[in-house]
């Protein structure tokens, strides 16, 4: 984990704990997000054996960048939100507990069958990005959070997934830039991260999970895709919130 990572835990703990003492620049916020007390509506309830006052959840919105999966490259239209907490438990061990992941639909360039054979409506296909409840703990901060892609189209029914929850598509981005900001007077953190490292599996449960539709969708997409051959760019706005402050998820 990078220097800048590290500093951005710290950081995001202090900003929960010492809110307001800050005196940062101010800065447009992106998609017209405003913290609130949503932010913590995923927080998750801390495991057995925690020790509250070493926790932290943690808020991500992606509010840019783009993700290369295969040969598809989708930019970020809609926001991400990632929830995760980590902190020390009663042993003196570390460990991460995942919150949620929601992110909005986006509609795939070039859609069912790529350009220039789109036809408008007819071939638009959108990708939902979900959790799947993997998360692990870092040195300071939770890394490798999966996720899986829904793929959305009348053809490809209801479960056309690109990563599982045995198998999800593994995200471990690196802080490249962090800069303490705020929006209506509340202190974010705004940063950039990118990867490169993880790899995509095939899609599967497409079209009632026919072998054929499965084919053409992995065809499409250049799928599976290896570690090196993927790559994500992210804007994050980054809160932390102390589990002390969260007494409800601490019983």
């Amino acid at each position: 984990m990078s220097v800048l990572a590290r500093r951005l835990a710290i950081g995001v703990a202090a900003v929960a704990l010492l809110a307001g003492t800050a005196a940062p620049a101010q800065a447009t916020a992106a998609y017209d997000y405003h913290p609130s007390d949503a932010d913590w509506a995923d927080c998750p309830r801390l495991p057995a054996g925690a020790a509250p006052d070493t926790w932290s959840c943690i808020f991500i919105i992606t509010v840019g960048g783009s993700i290369k999966l295969g040969s598809i490259t989708q930019d970020i239209s809609q926001p991400l939100r990632i929830t995760v907490a980590q902190g020390r438990l009663a042993d003196g061990g570390t460990a991460a507990a995942f919150g949620s992941v929601v992110g909005g639909r986006m509609k795939v360039p070039g859609g069912l069958i790529g350009k220039p054979f789109e036809v408008p409506k007819l071939t638009d296909v959108y990708v939902e990005t979900q959790g799947t409840g993997k998360v692990e703990a870092g040195p300071v901060f939770p890394t490798n959070v999966g996720i899986k892609i829904r793929m959305i189209h009348s053809l490809l029914g209801k479960k056309c997934y690109i990563g599982s929850d045995a198998a999800p598509i593994t995200l471990n981005p690196e802080i490249t830039s962090l800069d303490l900001t705020s929006i209506d007077d509340t202190p974010v953190f705004k940063a950039t991260a990118t990867d490169t490292t993880f790899a995509v599996p095939k899609a599967s449960g497409c079209g009632l999970n026919w072998g054929l539709v499965n084919t053409a969708v992995n065809l499409r997409a250049g799928l599976p895709s290896p570690s090196g051959e993927n790559a994500a760019d992210f804007q994050w706005f980054v809160r932390g919130k102390s589990y002390l402050e969260l007494p409800e998820l601490t019983s």
